[in-house]
């Protein structure tokens, strides 16, 4: 009896599109040079399609075990020319399952990690890399620099699990920490996180008072003129702290905290709750960034490995910090004499390490 309870219907149109293990998928048939695959029949509307597709790997012509060992190499920090030379393949040929592998995991981990119910403290920070040239070498009127320059990577953790809850790559500007703040309030399913925490970056404060705070609309005062616009304003359980640090001579000299949202008191008893924290800090998605710079080679600073191409870019990104939730167990989460465990077992999103191999072969949805 086949096993297909990881598949689903793949058919935008179809009524069980999206849904796995609804007994709707059959085999019909096989595919490949060896008949190797199987040809899955969707019973709902009738469509069929290999059970590759969603996958880096659907009309791959290399072997399985080596896209696998490809990007095995891109995790494990290894540049594009340095993966073609190790795993013997033409270098656009690593850029091209680097894409799918990203376009796959931005994919899964909108349905993997759609919800995250353990999330209780959330960090925002951005980091810094950059496409083919830094801001300062690009030139405006010429239309190849639009997608060339600093790239920041916006990311929201959950200090207390290590997962990564969100990551918007692009310009450092207010829309991509809106985007950020959204798709934060997306994976909480509306709540307000008990503390969230920041740099001092202007517009966090916009972005989570938007996302999370409470409409106003002033009574009409029945005088003359226009009606005051409605405004929103921070609820009684929204506990929102900055961080500033003082730096000579790049070191670390003096921390700065402040209370944005809540009080010092209802923050305090957030820290007091927190299985991380016990002070307001970024320390946490900080370290994140570090592991991230050295599981991606192209966010490694002072390098050759730097990202040429924009898109690449991107995948790479969501490719390394998604699968990392799922694939990377973190030393500090594994418990005496207990086993490793990931960011995703300890939120309770998955029951054991990933290997990349079945993260890359579970088929994503993707709407486009």
């Amino acid at each position: 009896m086949d096993d297909l309870s990881r598949f689903c219907c793949l058919n935008s149109r179809c009524p069980d599109f999206g849904r796995r293990d609804a007994g709707n998928l059959t085999v019909t048939g096989r595919l490949g040079k060896h008949r190797q695959f199987r040809l899955l029949y969707c019973r709902s509307c009738r469509t069929r399609f290999s059970e590759r597709k969603g996958t880096p790997l659907y009309r791959a012509h290399l072997p399985e075990d080596k896209v696998t060992s490809i990007l095995e190499h891109i995790t494990e920090g290894c540049g594009v020319l340095k993966t073609a030379r190790l795993v013997k393949v033409h270098p656009d040929t690593v850029s091209r399952y680097t894409r799918a592998a990203g376009a796959q995991a931005r994919a899964a981990h909108d349905e993997l990690v759609a919800r995250s119910p353990e999330t209780r403290e959330v960090q925002l920070d951005e980091a810094w890399s950059f496409v083919a040239k830094k801001e300062k070498n690009c030139d405006e009127d010429d239309p190849e620099d639009q997608l060339r320059g600093d790239c920041w990577d916006h990311v929201a953790f959950d200090p207390e699990h290590r997962l990564v809850l969100a990551v918007v790559p692009g310009e450092r500007t207010a829309e991509s920490v809106q985007e950020l703040v959204g798709e934060v309030k997306g994976r909480l399913d509306g709540r307000a996180p008990d503390l969230i925490t920041t740099d001092e970056y202007a517009p966090y404060e916009g972005a989570i008072l938007e996302a999370f705070g409470t409409e106003v609309v002033p009574p009409r005062t029945g005088r003359p003129g226009r009606p005051r616009s409605p405004y929103k304003v921070a609820p009684a359980g929204l506990n929102y702290a900055t961080v500033h640090k003082t730096r000579k001579k790049g070191r670390v000299v003096e921390v700065t905290r402040r209370v944005i949202f809540g009080t010092a008191a209802t923050v305090e008893a957030a820290l007091a709750a927190s299985a991380a924290s016990r002070t307001i800090n970024t320390s946490f998605v900080e370290r994140h960034n570090g592991t991230d710079r050295n599981r991606n080679a192209r966010k490694v600073r002072k390098t050759y490995c730097f990202s040429k191409d924009w898109w690449t870019h991107r995948a790479a990104t969501f490719f390394s910090k998604y699968s990392y939730n799922f694939c990377w167990p973190v030393r500090t989460l594994k418990e005496k004499g207990g086993e490793a465990r990931t960011p995703a077992m300890l939120a309770k999103l998955a029951d054991h390490v990933w290997t990349l191999a079945e993260w890359i072969k579970r088929p994503a949805v993707q709407l486009a």
